[in-house]
């Protein structure tokens, strides 16, 4: 009977399961072009409202900072209210901080707005991988199904570089770079319609009390953490944001030593201690933290330098990215073939291809002098980095969550979507911060290059990270 029931494979996923993810995904595809949607819009939100630098990272990092916070308490939401529900819930609101962010009027309140819009985010995004968790229960199901996610990731950044570059230089309106905000509503509009019609939940619910202790610590500890890091890069250390950076800090650890509190009570822990003697997700916030870290910051700077630098319009410098873009999906659509054919060093392969991507950026910013004709001679760069980061990324995930038992997948998902969201923001912040202060004394060039060798070490870290081999992926039940 226990030899059957091992050799017994799940059930395959339906047409209509198939068309669900495709209405999810458009959900996903939403959240994501809002990050890279800014980058291409951030000189001219500086520009406007005479922002410093911190104030314009904390536009794009306000968001992501907030996204990941909320991702774990967003994820139990939904195994406690339906996730269909809750993903309707948190597309609703998505649409409606859209539209504050665009009728903000100093960077204090768009940051505001951005960290509101961020938490809806948090709400609606974590229901769909949870979903694929359910749905699709076969290996080979739920890879593709992952590949096609990030792939859906790689369209992001395209749609959001070129939209975003577009809807600045047509000034529809006269609105400027609010557009780029209000062009979610009719978006959310569709996706709400469209999951309504194809999207149906699996399984039975299991009702959990939400971790209220967890989520008051999580929350201002990722928050504190990041704040101090980009104020204090761009003006300067004091004593009341060391105090913050340590309190954070101290946040944190707190939390840490209440989930395992509530984990002996018998309770429902937000983020369960025991995920982490689980070999694949122990790596995964680390290799999250490089990778994630890497690719955030890498492209802020460069949408950044190349307006400012290299003198490019919003669009000119959004269709650089194109060409990187969809290498970056045509990876993710192909990993799990390359995977299968040349075996696991492929995964791996992928960050050292991040990191010879980097290597020729740097080379041209070190031999091309005029910044104007260094957009062409980026690309081969560009294209090299992309396709490896399609790689890395759609294998994070999965390998993250491998060999996690089915009860803690919506926790284990929840955790390791925070993990990569903290390390963008943080990537944001921290080699920004460093840009910010090298840009000051050696000028634009200077500051991309020594970031760009920095960025470069962390790439091959995550292909360090990499090499430890996981677990094999749980089928559930």
């Amino acid at each position: 009977m226990d030899r059957a029931e091992e050799k017994s494979e799940p059930a395959a996923a339906s047409r209509s399961e198939w068309a669900a993810l495709w209405g999810l995904l458009l959900g996903a595809f939403m959240g994501f072009i809002d990050i890279f949607i800014v980058n291409v819009a951030s000189p001219s939100i500086q520009d406007e409202m005479n922002a410093s630098f911190a104030d314009i990272q904390l536009v794009p990092a306000g968001y992501t900072l907030a996204y990941g916070a909320g991702l774990v308490t967003g994820g139990r939401l939904g195994d406690r209210f339906g996730r269909r529900r809750v993903f309707a819930v948190g597309t609703l609101a998505f649409g409606l901080t859209s539209a504050a962010c665009a009728a903000a009027q100093s960077p204090g309140v768009l940051v505001g707005a951005r960290v509101l819009q961020g938490l809806a985010a948090a709400v609606m995004l974590p229901q769909i991988l949870a979903l694929v968790q359910v749905v699709f229960r076969r290996p080979g199901e739920r890879a593709r199904a992952i590949g096609i996610y990030g792939a859906v990731i790689g369209s992001g950044v395209v749609a959001g570089q070129i939209l975003g570059g577009l809807l600045i230089r047509w000034d529809v309106a006269g609105l400027g770079w609010r557009a780029v905000f209000l062009v979610n509503l009719p978006l959310c509009g569709v996706v709400l319609a469209g999951t309504g019609a194809v999207v149906r939940e699996p399984g039975k619910r299991t009702p959990t009390r939400l971790d209220l202790g967890g989520v008051l610590l999580l929350a201002p500890g990722l928050f504190g953490l990041l704040r101090p890091v980009v104020v204090g890069g761009d003006r300067g250390w004091t004593a009341p944001l060391a105090v913050e950076l340590s309190a954070a800090v101290l946040l944190l650890i707190l939390f840490i030593v209440w989930e395992l509190r509530v984990t002996r009570s018998g309770g429902v822990p937000l983020l369960p201690p025991r995920l982490f003697r689980q070999r694949g997700f122990s790596l995964g916030p680390p290799t999250a933290l490089f990778f994630y870290g890497v690719n955030g910051a890498f492209v802020f700077l460069l949408a950044f330098y190349l307006q400012r630098a290299a003198g490019l319009s919003p669009l000119a410098a959004s269709l650089e990215f194109v060409p990187m873009a969809v290498l970056t999906s045509i990876a993710s659509m192909l990993c799990g073939r390359l995977e299968a054919r040349f075996g696991r060093q492929v995964v791996p392969m992928g960050g050292i291809l991040m990191a010879a991507g980097l290597l020729a950026v740097w080379a041209v910013l070190e031999t091309v002098a005029d910044p104007g004709g260094q957009a062409l001679p980026l690309v081969p760069g560009l294209l090299v980095y992309g396709f490896g980061g399609g790689i890395v990324a759609t294998s994070l995930i999965g390998r993250a969550l491998a060999g996690v038992a089915p009860e803690d997948a919506g926790a284990a998902s929840g955790g390791i979507l925070t993990a990569v969201q903290a390390s963008e923001a943080l990537g944001v912040a921290g080699i920004g911060a460093l840009f910010g202060a090298l840009t000051e004394t050696g000028g634009y060039v200077h500051g991309l290059r020594v970031c760009v060798i920095v960025l470069t070490g962390l790439s091959l870290a995550t292909s360090g990270l990499l090499h430890f081999p996981v677990p094999r992926p749980s089928t559930g039940r």
